[in-house]
């Protein structure tokens, strides 16, 4: 049988443990982060209601939305780890983008709720009043330190594995440690300095509210293209696809796709080969193609190769090939 049979291989993927690797560890650094955020938040949401600050009840407000967060990340690892089945024939990592997508609402909420507030105690409420204690300062600097560190380690780990949803869970990190700086900022000049620096508190809840918002939005454009299934910057294509001529007996290949599932990417391609090999043989240099992607690139999922001969009329306008080919087609 010969290969100018146009065949059709569907190569699954063969980084199963790699994967798994990079959900065990997903799961590690997120759940540490959930005890995190349940301790920061109760320990922040009670003293800025006790001593009457917007800043520290919104930093709190922002470690309870990065506890939310974090849940619906460990969703998305859930349900990321489970088979494909017959409703779902490829596979459930669209829910990592989903999660993403709804981390991104609930940033947003709260972030509005939050701007609300703030200007409504800066504008239409009484003169603000706050008593920082230095309970409420020592709990700020320990939420800077314990959100910076988490933030560090998990993006460690989403650059390890080239994770958008553990970075966008690291972001969430870098924000609240900034916003848990900005809190203790206005608490210490309140505390230094009196009751003339409260207005301070409110600025900057009002101020922290809107960059939340702006980066809630960010995520959910972000999320909302994946859902789409639009392609990876021209940077990945470009990447993911240099191992295929490479290999031995690919001579050429067109309509080079790429989409994004969750965290990883799912390809497609024509690939040709010499028309006088057999099947078997075609399928074999399909096989060292896929081989070759999954070697270099742990977050290729499945590989969809269509193999075609490489003569005059498969050699397409828009396709890659080696430049001695041209002589043997014409």
């Amino acid at each position: 049988m010969q290969a100018s049979s146009i065949a059709l291989i569907y190569l699954s993927m063969s980084n199963t443990s790699k994967l798994n690797q990079y959900i065990k560890e997903g799961v590690g650094v997120t759940i540490l982060s959930v005890v995190v955020n349940i301790l920061l938040s109760s320990a922040k949401i009670f003293l800025g209601s006790l001593i009457q600050s917007g800043a520290l009840f919104a930093d709190g407000l922002h470690s309870l939305v990065d506890l939310s967060t974090d849940i619906a990340v460990l969703f998305g690892f859930k349900m990321a780890s489970k088979p494909e089945d017959e409703n779902h024939p490829y596979g459930h990592h669209k829910f990592v983008s989903l999660s993403n997508f709804l981390i991104g609402l609930i940033i947003i909420f709260f972030s509005l709720l939050l701007v609300y507030t703030s200007y409504r105690d800066l504008f239409l409420s009484h003169p603000y009043l706050v008593s920082p204690t230095w309970l409420a300062l020592f709990v700020a600097l320990a939420s800077v330190i314990f959100k910076e560190a988490l933030y560090w380690w998990t993006r460690f780990y989403a650059k390890k594995h080239n994770s958008k949803i553990l970075m966008a869970n690291a972001i969430h990190h870098r924000l609240d440690s900034f916003t848990s700086i900005l809190a203790l900022i206005a608490l210490s000049a309140i505390f230094f300095g009196g009751q003339e620096w409260g207005f301070l508190d409110k600025i900057v809840g009002l101020g922290m509210g809107a960059y939340i918002a702006f980066e809630g939005i960010k995520i959910i454009v972000s999320a909302s293209r994946d859902l789409l299934d639009e392609a990876p910057d021209q940077k990945v294509i470009n990447d993911l696809r240099e191992h295929i001529l490479s290999t031995p007996g690919a001579l050429a290949y067109h309509h080079f796709r790429v989409r994004r599932i969750g965290d990883l990417f799912e390809i497609d391609f024509h690939l040709q080969v010499d028309p006088k090999i057999t099947v078997v043989e075609g399928h074999k240099i399909a096989s060292r193609v896929k081989q070759n992607i999954l070697k270099y690139h742990s977050e290729a999922y499945n590989v969809l190769v269509h193999i075609e001969p490489a003569t005059e009329r498969h050699i397409k306008a828009e396709g890659v090939h080696d430049a001695a080919l041209e002589e043997d087609v014409h």
